[in-house]
């Protein structure tokens, strides 16, 4: 006897397997901002603002600090009020601010005149897994945000520096019964994957955290003040999964907060070698391609899919080709190839492929608008 779908079950259903395959993301909208804490309102304090913000907002928006090296990048930073669009002193507490806007035409220019990336405003979310051993003596411990809030206010200061968005577990009954200590200590990926499919973020990173008597990598003295009264530092033994991906790495330093900004430092570049467009691998020839959006059926939503296209970092421009009912055709002048499009609409909320009764992705570069 055949089975009867229900129209209004279908539709569910369809809804439902459209929001499993689009990743956590989060826009970040102050890429182009920065908060520079100040002295005074002199001008030789408000240029050494702006050039400190400045360098601030390109690693922000280039995704990777290795821009900073670059002749171009050096020389539009000692020329920072140029690209600045507006700033105000602002005071909280004893503290004074200088917060400033730069603008993101100029920004974005110069780092593609350098021959370097540029990140689009949607980002992985990325879900951090934390353990640590203060000490020889100490026990490996789970480290929550409750018992180490230090370390967590520095993640969350750091990633807002670099312009990513990170969400930290619950530890609540699910989380204990699921993953332990020693999982994360271990890097057990299998594990950790499992624990975090409760977040459905794209990124994980889980990091074991401890005092080392061994002395500094070389890598590590170039990015640290050491203290020589003291032979013991902070180590970190990160692993990150992602796309079904495995990579790993060491950072330390002479303090845990140094730590907490090296993590955000490693995640940040490895999100950014993914989704940011490296202009540098792409040849002189225009790639133009065309995807098709349907659940387009009035020029409200028209107007909206084509400004969602226009703004992504992968997006020179967007031209409608066709209209079939809510059926739209668009052709996207590409500032990368179709990988790096497909990378970023799989962080897009409202741009999702149209997908088949397993969920998998039908008719390549198929998508629906969600309403």
């Amino acid at each position: 006897m055949p089975i009867k779908l229900n129209p209004v079950l279908f539709v569910i259903l369809l809804f439902w397997l459209l929001c499993c395959q689009s990743l956590k993301a989060e826009v970040i909208d102050d890429l182009y901002d920065a908060k520079i804490a100040v002295d005074d309102q002199s001008e030789r304090m408000q240029n050494n603002a702006f050039s400190l913000a400045l360098k601030q907002v390109l690693i922000k928006v280039g995704g990777n600090s290795d821009l900073l090296t670059s002749s171009k990048i050096k020389s539009a930073v000692t020329k920072a009020t140029r690209f600045v669009r507006s700033y105000s002193y602002n005071k909280q507490e004893a503290q004074l601010y200088l917060v400033i806007s730069f603008d993101p035409k100029r920004v974005e220019s110069v780092i593609r005149s350098a021959g370097f990336s540029v990140w689009d405003k949607r980002r992985p979310e990325s879900l951090i897994w934390l353990s640590i051993k203060s000490s020889d003596d100490a026990p490996r411990q789970i480290a929550t945000p409750t018992e180490y809030a230090d370390i967590y206010q520095q993640l969350n200061l750091r990633a807002q520096q670099r312009g990513i968005s990170l969400l930290f577990p619950l530890w609540d009954l699910t989380d204990l019964q699921t993953l332990g200590v020693y999982d994360i200590w271990g890097g057990f990926t299998n594990q950790i994957t499992k624990a975090s499919e409760r977040y459905a973020v794209p990124s994980i990173l889980s990091a074991r955290i401890y005092l080392n008597d061994t002395q500094l990598t070389d890598d590590a003295k170039d990015s640290i003040t050491v203290n020589t009264n003291s032979n013991a530092i902070w180590t970190a033994d990160w692993t990150m999964i992602e796309g079904g991906g495995l990579l790993s790495g060491q950072v330390q330093g002479e303090t845990r907060l140094i730590i907490a900004d090296a993590l955000v430092d490693a995640l940040a570049d490895q999100l950014s070698l993914k989704y940011a467009i490296d202009l540098t691998q792409i040849d002189g020839a225009d790639t133009s391609v065309q995807i098709v959006v349907n659940n387009i059926d009035s020029l409200t939503y028209y107007s909206q899919a084509l400004s969602s296209l226009e703004s992504m970092s992968v997006v020179n421009g967007a031209t409608l080709i066709k209209q079939q009912g809510p059926r739209a055709t668009f052709e996207l002048d590409l500032l990368g190839d179709v990988d790096d499009l497909t990378n970023a609409l799989k962080l897009h909320r409202k741009i999702r492929p149209v997908v088949d009764d397993f969920g998998q992705p039908i008719n390549g570069l198929e998508f629906f608008w969600v309403k």
